[in-house]
């Protein structure tokens, strides 16, 4: 479901894409600069499609391209070769998204073009509770894709949940995957072939920047977009063949040695960026390693990471004796090789390309040398980590798609039968839309109301279940069915807007709570990539990475 509110997408230009997040940190906030710099380093379709094409990128099966946007100054873009209709999906599987909890303000500079361009909302990805503040990354759509608040035409998806088969306790890649993926878009209306995609980035976005919103986008054809762009759709997600590696990248059509699998951009960031700042009620910091540490590349002799963020690439997993596909430099990222950490945020146009080394047949699982150090690394890991069969955790994600836990338990029968210590329940509501008499009062009662946009992970907040009462309904004929209506009371988050704040002090009742509109939560720093001994290693990128930014 969409939200009202500014989504912070984006993708390669400063002048289309930044962040509401970026409030978080100082030094990251100023549009002047990042108009400067990008007129002085992306003024042209040019400098993006100056080396010469001698392949085309987009056989006749691929469906969707990244190439040049056709908003001028706009950078890539994201294109159907096809025809599209209203209601389908952008893809049959979606991205992962991978949550910042708590990022380190001391380091907003090393990582501000990440910051200022290409972060969500936490609140928008079902990052809620990872930290008291939380950010999100969405590779591929999420970060490709550009903005337009009059031509958008994708909405986006709720993201599933899941450990990947990596219980904890149980499996040492425990924490080192996201649980969140599989998040997709819906297409708000019709597409021709060569068609843009948009999202709309909501009322303001361009304005808090200092942008104007009104050029008409360039159409291209589609053998333009074919022999100048990308193809997107050669990897699915899927389950890895590998044991203990959750999720992996599988090829969705046959390639030969050599084509070219997916664009691979990076973004530049340093290793200090990545340290969480975990505030405990005490007032003390706990610091620990972000779990986009282990989708980055790197070098073990430099502060500098290399984040990709095109479509399944996250996804390829390690394989040193039978890989098939390698990384190699696109031709244009030569030149900023010679700029520091600090000049890499203001612009570059880094960029991997993503080869098959072998001829690989559809459904093939696809994998990488990740390189020695890595392997060492977990090595290291398997050998410190020690399982836990006695390990009694149970995870909101588990609980949710359990029947046993459908019926809700109120406060009163959870002194006799407790949910688990890490859950907490939280339902879908708008503060904002009760106006409240008199705001001395101490208790306010409202009925919860299913208005357009309420089922949404914006308006998810921490609730109390203080009554549980059975609802008939008629439905298939004859046959009642039954079902249950809650009383809450809705609590505060971290990261809810001023006018959904509940005064302090005050208790807030909502009544007639649909079950549907109450999930479980696991609660802050409770998640598998808060867990102390998870897994944490960039990939390595051993000769490919630039001796110019080695230490």
């Amino acid at each position: 479901m969409k939200s009202a509110a500014v989504l912070p997408l984006t993708s390669i230009s400063c002048s289309d894409h930044a962040s509401k997040t970026a409030h978080y940190f100082e030094g990251s906030n100023s549009s002047d600069t990042c108009l400067a710099d990008l007129t002085a380093h992306d003024s042209s379709y040019d400098a993006i499609i100056s080396t010469a094409v001698t392949d085309i990128r987009a056989p006749e099966a691929c469906t969707l391209v990244m190439a040049p946007s056709g908003i001028s100054n706009a950078g890539w873009g994201v294109f159907t070769l096809t025809p599209r209709k209203r209601g389908e999906m952008m893809t049959d599987q979606g991205d992962i998204v991978i949550h910042l909890a708590d990022p380190n303000p001391n380091k907003a500079h090393e990582m501000r073009k990440l910051i200022w361009e290409y972060v969500w909302d936490g609140q928008e990805t079902g990052g809620h509770y990872e930290g008291l503040r939380s950010i999100s990354l969405v590779p591929g759509t999420g970060m490709l894709v550009n903005g337009d608040s009059k031509r958008h035409n994708l909405l986006p998806q709720f993201p599933f949940v899941d450990n990947g088969g990596l219980k904890r306790g149980f499996s040492p890649g425990a924490g080192a995957i996201t649980h969140h993926h599989n998040f997709t878009w819906m297409l708000e209306h019709d597409l021709e072939a060569g068609d843009e995609f948009f999202v709309d980035y909501g009322p303001g976005w361009f304005r808090e920047r200092g942008f104007t919103d009104t050029s008409s986008p360039k159409k291209w054809d589609v053998d333009y977009l074919r022999q100048h762009g990308y193809c997107l759709d050669n990897i699915v997600p899927g389950t890895s063949l590998l044991e203990g590696a959750g999720r992996g990248a599988f090829a969705s059509r046959d390639l030969h040695v050599g084509s070219i699998i997916a664009p691979v951009p990076v973004i530049a960031l340093s290793r200090g960026s990545l340290v969480m700042m975990k505030e405990r009620t005490d007032g003390t910091v706990v610091k620990s390693e972000q779990l986009l540490k282990n989708y980055c590349y790197g070098h073990p002799d430099s502060d500098l990471l290399l984040y990709p963020y095109s479509h399944g690439v996250n996804l390829v997993n390690h394989h040193s004796q039978t890989p098939n596909v390698k990384l190699r430099w696109w031709n244009d990222s030569a030149p900023y090789f010679n700029l520091t950490l600090l000049e890499l945020q203001h612009s570059s146009r880094l960029m991997f390309e993503l080869v098959a080394t072998i001829p690989i047949k559809k459904g093939d699982e696809l994998y990488m040398d990740y390189g020695g150090e890595w392997e060492k690394a977990w090595k290291n890991h398997l050998e410190s980590w020690r399982p836990d069969p006695n390990n009694s955790y149970v995870s909101a994600e588990t609980m949710n798609n359990d029947d046993d836990f459908q019926v809700l338990r109120t406060e009163i029968e959870q002194q006799l039968q407790p949910y688990p210590q890490d859950v907490l329940t939280s339902c879908y509501y708008r503060f904002s839309n009760v106006t409240i008499l008199n705001p001395d009062q101490q208790r306010s009662i409202a009925e919860w109301k299913p208005t357009n946009g309420m089922i949404s992970l914006r308006n998810l907040r921490p609730c109390r279940i203080i009554q549980r009462d059975q609802k008939t309904n008629v439905a298939f004929g004859d046959k009642p069915l039954s079902s249950h209506i809650y009383t809450v009371i809705v609590m505060n988050r971290p990261g809810l807007k001023d006018n959904e704040r509940i005064p302090k002090g005050h208790m807030h009742i909502v009544s007639n709570v649909p079950r549907n509109a109450i999930i479980f939560s696991d609660k802050v720093y409770t998640s598998d990539q808060h867990l102390p001994d998870a897994f944490r290693k960039e990939i390595g990128l051993g000769d490919l990475f630039p001796s110019q930014w080695k230490n």
